[in-house]
C-alpha cells in the first residue's frame, strides 16, 4: 500500500523521505544513513562550516566503506562465480547451478 497525495504526491513523498533521513542521522549519528560517505561528509560540513580536518572521518566514511564494498564483491564472486575487476578467481563458485531439463529453456519457464 502507498499513501496517495494526488497532484503533489512526488513533492510530499520526497520531503517526507528527506525529513525521515535527517531524523535518523540526528538520532543515530554513527549508524544508518549517516554511514553513507557523501551524507556523512555533507552533514559534517553543514554542521561545522568546513571540511573535516581529522583523518578518522575519512577513514571511517570513505576508506572503510570502499573496502567493505570490495570485500562484499569478493565474497559474492566466490559464492556465485563471475569476475572481480575483470579477473576470474581461482576459487568458487560455491553455489550449485542445477542443469536445465532437456528441451527446456529459461524462456519456457517464465511463460508458465
Amino acid at each position: 500500500w502507498e499513501l496517495d497525495f494526488g497532484k503533489y504526491h512526488y513533492w510530499i513523498k520526497q520531503t517526507m523521505t528527506a525529513v525521515g533521513i535527517r531524523y535518523l542521522i540526528e538520532t543515530f549519528p554513527k549508524a544508518g544513513p549517516a554511514i553513507n560517505p557523501m551524507l556523512g561528509t555533507t552533514w559534517y560540513i553543514f554542521k561545522n562550516g568546513g571540511y573535516p580536518d581529522h583523518l578518522g572521518h575519512y577513514f571511517t566514511y570513505w576508506v572503510a566503506s570502499c573496502a567493505g564494498a570490495i570485500f562484499a564483491s569478493f565474497l559474492y564472486v566466490v559464492y556465485a562465480g563471475g569476475t572481480l575487476f575483470g579477473k576470474t578467481l581461482p576459487i568458487g563458485p560455491i553455489k550449485e547451478v542445477k542443469p536445465a531439463k532437456k528441451g527446456e529453456s529459461k524462456d519456457s519457464k517464465k511463460k508458465k
